[in-house]
């Protein structure tokens, strides 16, 4: 029996490592989510191994000390598992309703702190039981043993039968099944006086509850970091890349690869702004952006100002570079001068210079500009 059962822990123990491996392969985001669950995880893996050990030293009378203290750790990590559970469950359940979740945590707490003491107390003097040949011996305290963890794990299931929907749950099915079978293992376990292992239940539970609930909640998870991830590299304004994102693309060029940049001013922005109105000059904005994605759609268009803009192409757009800038140019031009503009093209590791003499190519252009439509610059 004891070897059956050293078996089917070490199964279980498997699965908890993979799935706490995976947790922790998630945004930052996710894994704030997840810390609670983590911390269950982690204690039920824990009490696997411990209920292995004791099947393995159960018999051998030179081991009961070390006997008695992992049957005493195994009674306390149920306890830790259900006061962290209760955390967890509260974490869960929806921001406004949280009040009597979190009061229901702290009785947990203080009611199962009280229950380790009494553990404590009845290991020591071995009214709870003892160790003898190196087998288990039940005292009288032993039948009291697990009420109160029980009975507060009875309260966290009525909690969820009637608070189902706030703990993201939309099917009274999943409810069924994350309280009937932790529910199913309590019972069974109690059924037999002479079964003291109870976590290969608990890592059965902790599993549907990983199916039911966690996935999803580090699915929502991962999709949040993915949309606030984007919106901090693209400009609201015109769905370009901002200024991290420009960043990015500029630390993914590599030193030996060819770039080409195309460095692009608004003209007359102030002008707009002040004569017409800014959201006049968000619309020449936006009309400068579409020309760009337009005309330059191999490259990497980023909005690095409120009024300036660089497309970044890299070694697989470098084919008809001139002639693309000349066609951007004359597109510019022939919409009212509607943007200055200057490009260059260079190493990868040059890519702040090649930068810069696009940069000053557009002064260049920008000069003309002012020149040859006698607008002035201040305005």
């Amino acid at each position: 029996m004891n070897s059956v059962l050293i078996g089917t822990n070490l199964i279980a123990a498997l699965f908890i490592i993979v799935i706490v491996i995976g947790l922790y392969e998630v945004p930052k985001e996710a894994l704030r989510a997840t810390r609670y669950f983590r911390y269950c995880m982690w204690m039920v893996l824990a009490g696997l191994i411990v209920e292995c050990c004791i099947c393995a030293m159960d018999g051998k009378p030179a081991l009961s000390f070390p006997l008695t203290f992992l049957n005493y750790a195994e009674y306390v990590l149920i306890d830790l598992i259900t006061i962290v559970y209760s955390y967890y469950v509260n974490y869960l359940i929806e921001e406004d309703q949280r009040a009597f979740t979190k009061k229901q945590a702290y009785v947990i707490t203080a009611v199962l702190g009280f229950d380790i003491c009494f553990l404590t107390v009845g290991t020591i003097t071995g009214k709870l039981f003892t160790i003898s040949e190196g087998y288990f011996i039940e005292g009288p305290w032993y039948s009291l043993a697990g009420t109160l963890c029980s009975m507060c794990f009875f309260a966290m299931c009525i909690l969820y039968v009637f608070k189902y929907r706030s703990f993201r749950i939309r099917s009274r099915l999943f409810v069924v099944l994350i309280v009937a079978v932790p529910m199913a293992a309590t019972v069974i376990r109690f059924m037999d006086s002479n079964e003291r292992f109870g976590f290969l239940g608990a890592a059965i539970s902790m599993n549907v509850v990983y199916v039911i609930i966690e996935s999803k909640l580090i699915a929502e998870a991962v999709a949040n970091a993915k949309m606030y991830n984007e919106m901090s590299e693209n400009d609201m304004l015109t769905g370009l890349k901002n200024r991290r994102g420009y960043q990015l693309v500029i630390d993914g060029c590599s030193d030996e690869e060819w770039v080409g940049v195309a460095f692009v001013d608004v003209n007359s922005l102030k002008a707009v702004n002040d004569n017409q109105g800014h959201e006049a000059g968000d619309k020449l904005i936006i009309k400068v952006a579409d020309i760009l994605k337009k005309s330059l759609p191999e490259g990497s268009v980023c909005r690095i100002s409120g009024d300036e803009f660089v497309c970044i192409f890299r070694s697989r757009q470098k084919d008809d570079f001139d002639e693309k800038m000349k066609i951007l140019e004359a597109v510019l031009k022939e919409d009212e001068w509607i943007a200055s503009f200057g490009y260059a093209a260079g190493a990868g590791k040059d890519i702040y210079d090649v930068i810069r003499s696009a940069e000053q190519m557009m002064y260049t252009d920008k000069e003309r500009y002012y020149k040859e439509t006698g607008k002035d610059r201040r305005r």
